[in-house]
């Protein structure tokens, strides 16, 4: 189980700003602090975000099926996600299809297939690729590496690490697709342009009236009135059975950029190598050990968070709690209120 005891939050990281893109050529346990709460579902505030309105005709099923990253954007605006986009094939992708086909009433086959493609372009699946100019905010949210304990205590954020963690995270990407995609750029600075995963403009969020955790597919769903997948996100369990949990539960409480603390009799090897006795506070940020959102769950010391390793979920095993990468997580925030019913099924 995590030792997250959130205590009262400092100021949060510095946000990127906001993305300015241009179309380019397709290519073939915590108790959350004072930290900010949510009381249900947020709308949206991004006014790029639009819906195109349904075709009059019917989309005809394409002759050519497109690479499978054309798939996995198209699914990631509409919040079926495969943990983050590189244009490969893997068992996240499998899943995210098959719940993005469960949904839309399609043969469910994990398969990038035509009827599936048909589908997502009626609703607006368009070229996959875009570009994006690197801000002066980008570069300042790039702070140094704290080692050990007392150094990520001491430190202001726990922020990003490099210009292309933050532009993974930024565009739910694979920190080596978008080098490759970008070669020769090994640290953009301020002004460079770089192809990017063309996520705008993401569908409505969508409000859950039931959350499903599926254990064996290692999978978050968010199910509306109907019983319809609205959403669906691989997720990282804990690796000792024993603490997987089970049953119903609830949304218990939602913050946004929660602190963590390190209780040294949760972590003795290290709190011995440190020499630390009493707790710390780890400040606010996307590198923070819960990452950027903690959603607690009606079991103590149970929770639904981020992590600060995004390309690992649903890879490794965590302590107990269910972990998402962060945009995945700050994304079921705001589906989500207190009391949102959790099934954790086997």
């Amino acid at each position: 189980m995590p030792a997250v005891v959130p205590a009262q939050a400092p100021v949060p990281p510095p946000a990127p700003a906001p993305i300015k893109a241009e179309p380019a050529a397709p290519v073939s346990p915590p108790t959350p602090s004072a930290a900010t709460t949510i009381d249900g579902p947020s709308p949206s505030t991004d006014s790029s975000v639009s819906v195109s309105a349904p075709s009059a005709a019917p989309i005809p099923v394409p002759a050519v099926v497109p690479p499978l990253l054309d798939f996995q954007v198209a699914l990631e605006r509409h919040r079926f996600s495969c943990g983050f986009i590189d244009g490969t094939d893997g068992d996240r992708s499998t899943k995210a299809l098959r719940a993005y086909q469960e949904s839309r009433g399609l043969p469910v086959t994990g398969v990038a297939d035509a009827a599936t493609w048909q589908a997502l372009q009626g609703e607006g699946a368009s070229t996959p690729l875009t570009t994006y100019t690197v801000t002066p905010e980008d570069v300042a949210a790039v702070v140094p590496v704290p080692h050990g304990w007392k150094e990520k205590a001491a430190a202001p954020t726990m922020g990003y690490t490099a210009i292309w963690d933050l532009l993974g995270e930024k565009f739910h990407a694979k920190r080596s697709f978008l080098i490759a995609l970008n070669p020769g750029q090994p640290s953009p600075q301020a002004g460079a342009v770089l192809r990017v995963p063309a996520l705008r403009p993401f569908a409505p969020t969508p409000s859950a009236a039931k959350v499903r955790i599926r254990l064996a597919e290692r999978s978050i769903d968010v199910l509306d009135t109907t019983g319809k997948v609205v959403a669906h996100f691989p997720c990282s369990i804990a690796k000792d059975k024993e603490k997987r949990p089970s049953g119903s539960l609830a949304v218990k409480v939602i913050a946004v950029h929660p602190n963590y603390t390190f209780d040294p009799k949760l972590f003795a090897d290290a709190a011995k190598a440190e020499g630390i006795t009493g707790r710390l506070i780890i400040p606010p940020g996307p590198r923070n050990p819960v990452g950027a959102v903690w959603i607690g769950l009606s079991l103590p010391t149970y929770g639904i968070h981020g992590t600060p390793e995004p390309e690992n979920v649903s890879r490794t095993q965590s302590h107990g709690c269910f972990r998402l990468a962060n945009w995945n997580a700050e994304a079921l925030a705001k589906m989500v209120r207190i009391g949102t019913p959790i099934d954790v099924e086997p």
